[in-house]
């Protein structure tokens, strides 16, 4: 979620609006224990910065893209995960989901999938 700002949270609807491949504006849903954890992380933040990910040190300032992904790279270490963590929430997310009642149709645009066979 790199480049969203706290103000682009939606917590009525437990939302928010992410530009993903192909520049292609979805509305992507936040689970109840999402929000929970999203409003204690923003609850103990000290700053003021409007990113919703940002560094550690001061001056506070948004995360970089590069820089989630070392973040992830650092849980997955020590999670001792040995497959693509990008991978297994993709397919958590997905498996979620459908569970859940959502279309297929609706996962494949989630995922910056046109159609079906449109898996780059």
């Amino acid at each position: 979620m790199h480049g969203l700002n706290k103000v682009y949270i939606n917590q009525h609807n437990m939302s928010t609006l992410v530009i993903g491949k192909g520049d292609k504006q979805r509305e992507v849903y936040f689970s109840i224990r999402d929000m929970y954890h999203l409003y204690k992380y923003l609850k103990q933040r000290e700053d003021d910065c409007t990113a919703l990910m940002i560094t550690e040190r001061k001056p506070y300032r948004m995360l970089s893209r590069r820089g989630i992904q070392r973040e992830i790279g650092i849980i997955a270490k020590k999670a001792g995960l040995k497959t693509k963590l990008a991978l297994m929430f993709l397919t958590h997310v997905c498996n979620l989901t459908l569970n859940n009642g959502a279309e297929l149709v609706a996962i494949q645009e989630l995922l910056g999938h046109s159609s079906p066979d449109d898996h780059t």
